[in-house]
């Protein structure tokens, strides 16, 4: 692995095991964190990891309904890739679950198998009044270093969250209207 990457401090190759696991408490009501991961406006602003813009989101929020997140990286990824995947869950405003692949992505010497990368995703919200505990897990990650980026990647656009999201604690204009 490469320490300069800046996941690389995240490995841990003692833990076993294919998936990440985080959880966060955002201080909105859980309709509202919900409807963020599934209005495409909404995730276009947050599922930004350090350095990408996103371009866009096409979602369809549907069990068997595909999701198409494009982003970019320049000057790492001059051109646009995307986040793909297809939803296999959706109990609003419980629980979703989807599968979660990249297209396009140019090919990163410390990420070998990125784009063929078919993992699965569970985000649960669990309602604790004004604010919401969320979990997710994210399977099928073959190697330390997969899980150690996606593990960084999912830490970084959780925070975005929070920047959003009606009551968060960050100081940001993007909040959630």
């Amino acid at each position: 692995m490469d320490a300069r990457a800046p996941w690389g401090s995240l490995t841990d190759a003692a833990s076993g095991g294919t998936a990440v696991h985080l959880a966060r408490v955002y201080p909105a009501p859980r309709e509202e964190v919900f409807r963020a991961w599934t209005e495409p406006e909404l995730v276009r602003r947050w599922f930004e990891p350090p350095g990408v813009t996103t371009e866009s989101a096409e979602l369809d929020v549907r069990p068997g309904g595909a999701y198409r997140i494009a982003m970019r990286r320049p000057p790492e990824a001059p051109d646009t890739y995307y986040q793909v995947g297809t939803y296999l869950e959706v109990a609003a405003p419980e629980r979703l679950v989807f599968t979660f692949g990249w297209e396009g992505l140019p090919a990163l010497e410390v990420l070998d198998g990125l784009n063929e990368l078919e993992s699965r995703v569970t985000v649960l919200f669990r309602d604790l009044g004004e604010s919401t505990a969320l979990s997710l897990t994210h399977e099928r990650l073959r190697t330390e270093n997969l899980r150690a980026f996606h593990r960084w990647g999912w830490g970084k656009v959780l925070d975005e969250l929070d920047g959003i999201l009606p009551g968060a604690t960050r100081t940001t204009e993007r909040r959630l209207r």
